[in-house]
């Protein structure tokens, strides 16, 4: 009977050197950047060190899901997750699977193959845990019953995926065994048939003359570890057979999982097919990941070469080919027929226009006269009016639910005079979302069709999720072909992320503001509201497009002041109205006017409007976050008037974020050092809008002769919840801006107003 030899300890060293987990994972480092690119990212993610700025790590810590976090949105990111997983698998098993040819040696090759590829799934999986629950703990409150359902919910969808998807290629895929055992009944490799979808055909190419890689110990499971055996013995093509046919039908499972992730992308109208933020993103790299290993499965080595053909032939070919060239556009207004004219010419006739100014001056006086008797004291008709303008920062749904808690209560507190005293608003993205949504409440409530202006449910409602609709819409249909249409009277659009946010906006918003610009014209003329002015950025110039219900050339006016000999100032303003007088501009969707002035580069498309050349424009942020150039302008173009008509202005400016605050910068590695110049302009772009307002309002005491008060509500941030800048809250998050209501700087500058508006 022979004795088993003890093996030596370089034998054991190399079995676990050499084990099949351990050199799949130095085949990453060493010829997969590009997939470990995406386990970076979803690393990043969890930890907050990716865009922590804009709460990126909240949407994978604690998803939503049709308004309500628990298990069932967790079972969701699991089960995203597992496809993620599979992709992975497939990815690593159709480019390198040749470099380990005894796994073709082995029962259910691809189950085995994935066993032993889990070192980084299942790093993520247990950081995403430990991340998690901490985050839930922590931050969300919730107790360990909460916790643990969410737990077993993820990873309850996680093993979803992965079983039904293994099951497929268990059932599917085969070994050197089973051909073997059928290869009587096979025909000649040298058969003339060599079409690519018989199981006969050598299209398959693995790279034979490359080294192997070497593999002395695997897992069999979980639980066992075995002994690789050699494959030396096997016919090569045998083995690139059984390659061939585990590659070819994986590549029919990623097709099939691309189109009905692209399928269920059509059904995004209903809030059951709209995934948790970080499913969707999970989603798109597991779609990204399968289209590029199908096409490696079935070109192998001219993939890159292919992706490049095809890139810059859409790049060149995209104006000729409309279902590629899918620009966003505005909704209500016309794009078919005559365009506008965006020429500088055109532009410098119209702001020049002496008559129209004075018609749109005339217009506006007959409305400040209007809010002038609204506000007159019923008791003393001598008494002049302060008259409010209010400045309101960008900053996506934070600055919305601040800006909408803030005005509510301080405009409770002084029974509703700072509404009524306002004139104007004007302000950038988020917090034009929440005073828009603020004014109509305020018209309903004067209409009779709302009870209590004051219902803490409104701000429940701004305060709602509108990120998940967007970045699912990314996923499944924006980054492919949009193929969906909406029609809006005799116009058609495509249907894409912008029209998934503005949906949300309204049902978030109880359709209130499912108007058009048009609209709001009357209630505004008759001073029965604010006036409001969006100036979303021109990309195409560096211009601001002035959109509002009523005329307002004499905003666009840059002539020099006499005395001064210079002739070469720039337009730059542009009235939308006036511009596009030939596309339906009061036709204007009011949420798209919301969007535009709001439209944050990627997360929301550009909005190409109907002129020749297109005029793109995007948030309104990137010129004047809080609106303090149109509201100076607007000072200066009616100072004689104020003057005259009032006891002096009150500018309430509503800031998401602290003034003149600090943040600590990172240390000075090698990298801060290359990305510093980029990081500080850019990081800056608000302090430096706040430098120049500061400055210009300095200069107003060489204009204007009344007096004017700028009164703060800055959202107080705690140390341990930064607020963070995007388009969902937490519950965390959402309590700290209501919380912010009760801090001493804000109950200082409601009462600063207050003694304001009753001098």
């Amino acid at each position: 009977m022979n004795k088993l030899q003890p093996i030596t300890p370089r034998q054991r060293f190399e079995r676990v050197l050499y084990f099949f987990p351990l050199q799949l994972l130095f085949l990453h480092f060493k010829k997969n950047l590009f997939l470990l690119f995406f386990w970076v990212l979803l690393f990043s993610c969890t930890l907050n060190y990716f865009a922590a700025n804009y709460g990126v790590a909240y949407q994978f810590l604690f998803p939503e899901y049709m308004g309500e976090n628990g298990p069932v949105a967790f079972a969701m990111v699991g089960f995203a997750l597992g496809g993620f997983i599979l992709a992975f698998n497939l990815y690593t098993y159709i480019l390198h699977g040749f470099r380990f040819p005894f796994i073709a040696t082995l029962n259910r090759p691809f189950l085995k193959f994935s066993i032993n590829n889990l070192i980084l799934p299942g790093s993520f999986v247990v950081t995403y845990l430990a991340t998690s629950i901490r985050f839930q703990h922590s931050q969300e409150l919730l107790d360990s019953t909460d916790i643990l359902l969410n737990v077993l919910g993820f990873c309850l969808g996680m093993f979803a995926y992965l079983l039904i998807s293994l099951a497929y290629f268990t059932l599917t895929n085969k070994n050197v065994i089973n051909y073997e055992t059928t290869k009587t009944q096979k025909k000649d490799p040298d058969s003339p048939v060599k079409s690519k979808i018989h199981k006969n055909f050598r299209w398959y190419v693995n790279g034979s003359t490359k080294k192997e890689w070497r593999v002395e110990t695997y897992l069999q499971n979980f639980a066992r570890i075995g002994l690789a055996r050699t494959a030396r013995h096997y016919n090569r093509e045998l083995l690139e057979r059984v390659f061939t046919q585990n590659h070819f039908n994986a590549s029919i499972f990623e097709m099939a999982l691309v189109i009905s992730f692209i399928v269920i992308g059509s059904f995004r109208e209903s809030p059951y097919f709209v995934l948790p933020a970080a499913a969707s993103v999970m989603l798109l790299f597991t779609m990204m990941l399968m289209v590029i290993s199908a096409l490696y499965s079935w070109i192998r080595g001219w993939t890159a070469f292919v992706f490049v053909i095809v890139f810059l032939g859409v790049n060149f070919a995209l104006p000729d080919i409309p279902i590629l060239n899918a620009e966003n556009h505005a909704y209500g207004l016309k794009y078919d027929g005559e365009k506008a004219d965006y020429s500088p010419e055109y532009i410098t006739s119209i702001n020049s226009n002496d008559s129209i100014v004075a018609e749109d001056f005339e217009h506006t006086l007959e409305i400040l006269n209007r809010w002038r008797k609204k506000n007159q004291s019923a008791t003393n008709l001598s008494a002049k009016p302060k008259l409010v303008i209010i400045n309101t920062s960008g900053g996506g749904s934070r600055s919305a639910m601040w800006t909408m808690s803030s005005l509510m209560y301080a405009d409770s507190v002084l029974a509703g005079k700072l509404l009524e005293q306002t004139f104007l608003i004007s302000g950038s993205s988020g917090g034009m979302v929440g005073a828009a949504y603020l004014r109509e409440l305020m018209l309903n409530k004067k209409q009779g069709k709302i009870g209590d202006l004051y219902n803490r449910e409104y701000i429940s409602g701004i305060g709602r999720d509108l990120l998940n609709p967007v970045i699912f819409s990314i996923a499944t249909n924006d980054f492919f072909i949009r193929y969906q249409t909406i029609q809006d009277g005799d116009q058609w659009y495509t249907k894409d992320r912008a029209w998934a946010f503005e949906k949300q906006l309204n049902t978030n918003t109880n359709f209130l503001m499912n108007k058009r610009l048009g609209d709001y014209a009357a209630p505004e003329e008759a001073a029965t509201i604010p006036m409001m002015i969006f100036s979303p950025t021109i990309v195409n110039d560096g211009r601001r497009l002035l959109i509002s219900a009523q005329p307002c050339s004499y905003l666009t006016q840059n002539k020099p002041i006499s005395g001064i000999g210079y002739t070469g100032a720039l337009s730059e303003d542009i009235e939308f109205s006036r511009v596009f007088a030939k596309q339906n501009p009061m036709n204007l969707q009011f949420t798209s006017a919301l969007r535009m002035n709001a439209t944050f580069p990627y997360v929301l498309p550009i909005v190409s409007l109907p002129s020749e050349p297109p005029m793109e424009v995007m948030d309104a942020g990137m010129r004047d976050n809080f609106g303090t150039k149109t509201t100076l302008q607007f000072l200066y173009t009616f100072r004689n008037w104020i003057n005259t008509n009032t006891s002096g202005v009150v500018i309430v400016q509503v800031r998401d974020l602290q003034k003149g605050r600090t943040e600590e910068r990172s240390g000075r590695t090698l990298l801060n050092r290359v990305l510093a110049p980029l990081g500080s302009v850019y990081g800056n772009v608000t302090k430096t809008q706040d430098y120049n307002g500061d400055q210009m309002i300095r200069y107003l005491s060489a204009w204007f002769d009344n007096s004017i008060d700028i009164v703060s509500f800055q959202l107080k941030h705690k140390s341990d919840t930064q607020v963070s800048l995007s388009w969902h809250l937490t519950s965390k998050e959402k309590e700290t801006i209501l919380n912010s209501l009760d801090e001493d700087n804000y109950q200082e500058s409601v009462r600063r107003l207050k003694n304001l508006l009753e001098q």
